[in-house]
Order: structure tokens, then sequence, then C-alpha cells
């Protein structure tokens, strides 16, 4: 195995995390339209849990305070502002940000959080500079005036209305976040799934992301920036877990289905995860890998598996036996460089890998 092959691989693999290989067209029955919203109505529909902003959505593009500080200043300079765009969901009433999370966390904040002292910056109005809102919330301030302009300005808004419990119409929003988000720091699907998947499944994987024996088995520090990288294989050991036989090659369409599935599952489903998943991994850090060993993300898909569909017979078995059963997938055919690349996620490759992990640990 050559350096050129191996690292060819990995960034078959990385890319994985990226690609939307789904030829998603506009459902028929979903509506687009424009319109215009003031800051003050947007506010209140933050306010009142109608427009959800995704608080628990991360990303490492976050606007800083002075990317927050410009943008605020150029709302009041009334500088030209791309449209947002939201969906609203008819059956429920609920509106979502599909595109303009960062603008809207900044006029949030500007409108509600007192506390906020905007920064000193030499290309602002200097009436802003350096200033708490809560000067600018008070009436009797000179530049109150400055937080009613704010208030009232008018947005361009982008709506699509269309029904959140629907496959298609869900299919339909990744792939806007997909178009969306091109330039900058370019989401990843799971980052993604976590704006249009919110639910009990989507707080688990990140709760198990957590875990120290599944951050030991992956080398992660406190702070990494892997992007929600191991979020996502968290949720494709449960996808190919239970539904590796639905399984058609179409890696993002597949995971979006499962999670769009499992958004709210019953307690049990998400106890049961959850248990199996924790057993899982600190069986692996403590009996399976030898040493620093670094597992790559095909070989991982491939352990968890393993070991996961095994696990009360492996938890009596010594640390020489497993370890030795690792070494034995790593040289396994369906984890060799040259059949993986050019289409680590194919069906049969998946399959194949999968496999072979089950039926090594058994």
């Amino acid at each position: 195995m050559s350096t050129d092959d191996l690292t060819e691989l990995e960034k078959e693999e990385e890319q994985s995390f990226f690609e939307d290989e789904s030829d998603q067209q506009p459902p028929s029955d979903i509506i687009a339209y424009n319109e215009l919203r003031s800051c003050a109505d947007l506010f209140r529909m933050y306010d009142k849990g109608i427009l959800d902003i995704t608080p628990d959505f991360q990303r490492d593009s976050v606007w800083n305070p002075p990317a927050q500080t410009r943008f605020i200043d150029s709302l009041i300079k009334q500088l030209p502002i791309p449209s947002m765009c939201f969906s609203l969901d008819f059956k429920t009433q609920k509106w979502q940000v599909i595109d303009g999370l960062q603008r809207m966390t900044a006029i949030i904040r500007f409108l509600d959080d007192k506390s906020w002292r905007l920064s000193d910056l030499d290309d602002i109005d200097k009436k802003l500079a350096g200033k708490k809102v809560s000067h600018f919330k008070d009436e009797d301030s000179v530049d109150h005036i400055l937080y009613q302009r704010l208030e009232n300005l008018t947005l361009p808004v982008t709506v699509l209305r269309c029904d959140h419990s629907k496959k298609s119409h869900m299919e339909y929003l990744f792939t806007i976040f997909h178009r969306l988000n091109t330039g900058g720091t370019k989401l990843n699907n799971q980052e993604i799934r976590n704006c249009i998947f919110s639910g009990s499944l989507n707080s688990l994987l990140k709760e198990l992301n957590e875990n120290t024996h599944w951050r030991a088995i992956n080398r992660l520090k406190d702070k990494d920036d892997s992007r929600f990288k191991y979020v996502e294989m968290i949720l494709r050991h449960f996808a190919f877990n239970d539904d590796l036989l639905k399984y058609k090659g179409i890696l993002s369409k597949f995971l979006n289905e499962y999670m769009r599935v499992n958004r709210a599952p019953s307690e049990d489903f998400l106890q049961a995860k959850k248990d199996n998943f924790l057993r899982t991994v600190k069986l692996i850090e403590a009996k399976v890998l030898p040493g620093d060993e670094r597992v790559g993300i095909s070989t991982l898909e491939a352990l968890l598996a393993g070991v996961s569909a095994n696990i009360d017979s492996l938890e009596l078995l010594s640390k020489e036996d497993l370890t030795s059963r690792f070494l034995r997938l790593k040289e396994h055919s369906s984890l060799a460089t040259e059949y993986l690349n050019g289409g680590v996620a194919k069906k049969d490759k998946v399959e194949a890998r999968i496999s072979a992990s089950i039926e090594i640990f058994s």
C-alpha cells in the first residue's frame, strides 16, 4: 500500500462527508415566494418560538463579535443585504432558517442582549463603536433612534412553503442548504442535518460524540475541528445497523432518510442505541485497538458494526483475542486501498466490509 494511494483514499473518505449525490428536483407542491419582514417582526417570530434558528447549530464559521457588529452597522446604514431564506411548514406554521442564520443571530443579539458591547471598530459608525445594546434600548438615549431604525428596517426573505413531514420536501431542503453554502466555509452534510433534522435523535448523536471512549478512539481533543464528522460516523453506524438492506449506494440520501424517519423516536429506541454504542466503544478502546492505533473512516465503519453485532460474546474475550481479530479485519480484502479507491461508499463495498467485520468478530 503506497503513501499516495492512502492519501487518495483518505481524501475520498473525507469527501463523503460533503457530497450530495442526489439529483433532487423541486417538488411540484413546494411554493416559493418573496416577502419583506421587519427586523422587529423577525425577532418577534423568534421570541414566540415561531421561527427556529436552531440555536444549537455549530460550525466553525459562526460570526465573531466584530463580524456581527459590522452587520448591524450595515443594517443601520441601510446598505443592501442579500435575501435570507426560510422554510414554512404550512401544517404547523413553524418557520425555519435555511440561509441567514448568522444574520438572524446578529439581529436577535442587538435587539435583545442588553449586555452585548459592540466591537470598537474603525470602519463603523462611531455612534455604535464600543457601546452596549442597553445604551441603544434606553428610550432616553440620544442614540435610541438607531435602535428604532433597525427595528423598522425591512429585509428581503425568500419563503419555501412546504411540509416538513414529507420525505421529498426534506430532501429538497437538504439540496437547498448545499446550494446556498458553496462559498466560505462550506457546510458538511451532518452540519446541514443538524439544522433541518433537529430532534431527540440528533441530540443523542451529539451527546454520544462527547463520550470519552469514542473521543479516545478517534484521537479527538477537547477543542477539535472535526465539524460534526464524527457525529455523522455515529449516525452511519446506527443507519447501517438498522437499514443496511435498504442502502442503495447514495450515502447522503440514505442518512437523511434515516434521520427523517427517526427524528423523534421512542425513548426505548434511543436508550437501546445509547446502551449498545457505549458498550461498543468502551470495548473497542479497552481491548480491540492495539496501542495508539489510528483507525481510518472505512475501517471504523466496519469495526463498529462487527463489535456492536457481537457485543455480548466479545465482552467475555481477552484483549489478545480481540486485537488479533482487529488486525485480521484491517488486512481483509474489503478494506484494501485498491478495492476502496474510486467508490468508498458504493453499496457492494459498504456491504462487503461490514459483513466481513461481523463475521470476523462473531
